[in-house]
Parts: structure tokens; sequence; C-alpha cells
């Protein structure tokens, strides 16, 4: 997955995530990523590029007196680093690069007139440096974190400016300076060429789920009487429909029928392109994802539904799926507890591991708060101890900004402006449930 935006300044700049095939120990991450500078007698070559390209600075007193990184006399990217002898695994999803002593085995380069070590070196891939010889920060995320903050690049927007115009010698600065889009002549070319500014893999199908004749329509005064009497079908009908015809479809869960079926013309069709799967002639696998819409937990009937959807294989309709043991249930509710998905609170704490990978710590702590209202959680407490992380993560981002030159970690007061946030939510959907929930950082 990967977004481009552009710097006022006319240069692109692109975030790209990459998946790793397997799992990359300390040891392993030295070869790929280097925060270092290379030894000159080695690879002259890559030494000159990093020097070149790779420096950050350096700034703060002794070298610039003006630095654009600097807010409050302090750097807001957190540099100089601290010298590490070996790589170590991160507590928030960023690891520790090695960034040896000079007395250490590392090395210094000479930099506008100042000596710089290896705490002033932005992490780095060697292979992409000799390649394309520019600046390319090259970080290892072992988080789902990163991959939100490149969906926030890709719907943030384009870049906005202040611009003013003036006629004559009269001056109104507040009607007259107004706020647009802001486009450079990189941007520009890059759209009239039609090069593309986001791009992911494998490709995400959105999957519809809705009540029973609960589909949503678009009609017009001339349209709705035939719309009423014959509803458009969806991937949800459709996807009942295809197991009461294809016997390969009754093993599947309805996330999963997107990797071997492609919605076209309101019917889910076998996919023409991709792996045979054994022992099911004229079957194929694609590496395309579904995703079921999210529900919020208070539309009770729909959010259950959602649930038995990722937990039965093949059903052939809203009643289909609603039958447990031989029993059709009255309402998805009922199912859900027969087939023993809602005993305790693991469906919640599965709820949130989602909105986890998805959402914003204010959206998770908005579906903590709808949780603590409405699901009759047996033990709220565990499911705060579980995701207080998660929840609290804007504001450690923000104690971090307001101190850059401390290593700043998740306190009792981090967790406390959670709690309160959480606190004003629930008050706001009508209800105070603190007092029950004991909840405390």
């Amino acid at each position: 997955m990967y977004t481009v935006e552009w710097q006022k300044r006319g240069l692109p700049q692109c975030a790209h995530f990459a998946l790793v095939g397997q799992q990359i120990d300390p040891t392993v991450l030295d070869d790929l990523i280097a925060a270092e500078i290379p030894d000159p007698t080695v690879d002259r070559h890559l030494y000159d590029i990093v020097k070149a390209h790779m420096v950050h600075g350096p700034c703060g007193p002794g070298f610039q007196k003006f630095s654009s990184c600097h807010k409050d006399h302090v750097c807001t990217k957190r540099y100089p680093k601290r010298f590490v002898d070996e790589t170590q695994t991160g507590r928030d999803g960023y690891p520790l690069y090695r960034r040896r002593h000079p007395d250490n085995g590392g090395f210094t380069i000479t930099l506008r007139g100042h000596q710089v070590d290896n705490r002033w070196v932005v992490p780095y891939c060697p292979f992409l440096m000799k390649t394309f010889n520019a600046h390319i920060n090259v970080e290892f995320c072992h988080s789902v974190k990163s991959i939100k903050y490149i969906c926030k690049y890709v719907n943030k927007g384009s870049d906005a400016a202040m611009f003013g115009l003036q006629k004559d010698n009269s001056m109104d600065e507040v009607s007259q300076y107004m706020a647009g889009r802001y486009i450079s002549s990189g941007e520009a070319f890059w759209r009239i060429f039609g090069f593309p500014l986001h791009q992911r893999h494998p490709a995400i199908i959105q999957l519809a789920v809705h009540l029973e004749n609960g589909q949503r329509i678009y009609f017009t005064e001339h349209t709705a009487a035939d719309l009423a009497a014959n509803p458009k079908q969806t991937t949800l009908t459709g996807f009942f429909r295809l197991c009461q015809l294809d016997t390969f479809a009754k093993t599947l869960l309805y996330p999963q029928v997107p990797s071997y079926y492609v919605w076209s013309n309101n019917n889910w069709v076998r996919r023409k392109s991709g792996q045979d799967v054994e022992g099911h002639p004229g079957v194929k696998f694609n590496s395309c994802l579904g995703r079921v819409y999210t529900v919020p937990p208070n539309q009770h009937d729909c959010f259950h539904l959602r649930l038995l959807l990722h937990e039965v294989l093949g059903p052939q309709s809203f009643q289909d799926i609603r039958t447990v043991d031989g029993i059709l249930c009255d309402t998805f509710r009922e199912a859900c507890f027969r087939r023993r998905l809602l005993e305790d609170d693991s469906q919640w704490g599965a709820t949130m591991a989602e909105g986890v990978s998805l959402k914003s710590p204010k959206k998770i702590r908005s579906l903590f708060a709808i949780l603590l209202l409405w699901c009759d959680l047996a033990n709220p407490a565990s499911l705060w101890l579980t995701y207080k992380d998660d929840m609290s993560e804007d504001f450690l981002h923000h104690a971090q900004s307001l101190h850059p030159s401390m290593e700043v970690g998740y306190t009792d007061l981090i967790y406390n402006r959670a709690l309160l946030e959480i606190e004003d939510t629930v008050l706001d959907m009508g209800d105070c449930i603190f007092v029950i929930c004991e909840l405390t950082g």
C-alpha cells in the first residue's frame, strides 16, 4: 500500500507500506535497515550517499541557530538519538536501531564544519540508497498502526494555502484573504499525466450486511413500486443465493467469498484466473480480501447477524443462519447464544481488537463507551486493561510532541485523560456507568 503527496517546495513524498513474508529478528534487521554511517573504506559510494541525504541537521545548540524542525528549542524529530550497541525491539512498534558510539566501532563525518556521529543518521536501506541516490527513510513496523497512518494520508485531502488579492492601494485583509487548494507544478504534472496517487494490494471488496429486506435502495417517483416488489440483489443476498446453487460455496464464510468469486451483474461468479483449488475443478483462488461493513454494537440485530456471518459456513437464507441444531431462533442474538458466541466477553474483546486494527484512538474510545452502555459486559475492567494503550495512543503522541527530547511512555496521567474522554462520551450518550465499572488508570 502506498500514497503520494506533495510538499509545498514542489517535490513528491511517497509513504509506502510493504508486507514482509516472514518474521524478522533484530539480527536480520541490521542487514535490511541501517542507522549508522557506513565504513568509507568498505563502501565509499554508500558513504557519500548517506552523507548527502540521510543525516538529520545537525540542529540545536552548537549547530544551527534556527532550524525548521525545532519547537521551543527542542527537535520535533527527536534528534539526536541515543547510542545503541545492538538493535532492540521497541515497545511502540518501532525498533531501536543500532547506533554505535565512535569508541565502539561507529564512524563520524564532518558536515558543514561540525563533527557528526551515528545519533544523527536517519534509518535507511542500503539497497534503496544505491538504487535511487535520494532521501528514503525506511522503518520496520511490527504493528498495524502503520497501516492506519497511511490510510490517514489517503483521506487527508490536498494541501491548503492562504492567499490574498490586492487592487489599487486599498487593503482589507479580512475580506481579501482566502483559503484555497494548493497545487504545485510537480503535482499538476503528476495529475495531468494520470499517474497513480494511491495503490493497495491485495484488493479489498466491501461486503454488505443488512437485515432481511433491509438493503439500501435508490428510487425515484416512477421506480419506487418496482423496486419495492423486486429489491436489488446485494452481496449478502447474492451470497445466500450462491450457497443454494454452488456446492463449494457451502464450505465458505461470507468474508472468504471474494477470494474465489467475483461480484458481477448482481451475482457471484467463479473467478476465471488464479490458483486452482485442489479437489474442486473449476474453482480458482485469488488473494482478494473480503471485508464486511462494520456495525455498531447498539444496532443489536444487525451486529449479531454480522457476527454469525463470520462463524456460519454456507448459510442459504436469513432463516438458515438463525437455525441452530434444527431450531429456528427468534433473533440473531439468540442464535449467537445457542452457538456459544456470547457466553463471556470474548466476543467484545474480538470487537475491540477489530476496532484497534482499523480505527483511530478516538473512535476506539467511542466503541468502548458503546460496549459499556449497551452490551452487558461481564468484566469491563479487563477489557480496559487489555486495550487501554490503544485507547490512549493519541494522548501519548501529544505528550511526546510536548517533550520530544524525553523518552515519554504511558503513565497514569495519560490513561486518566483517556478515561475522562470515555466518561464524557458515555454522559453524552445519556448514561453514567463509571460507578459500576470502577475503571482506573
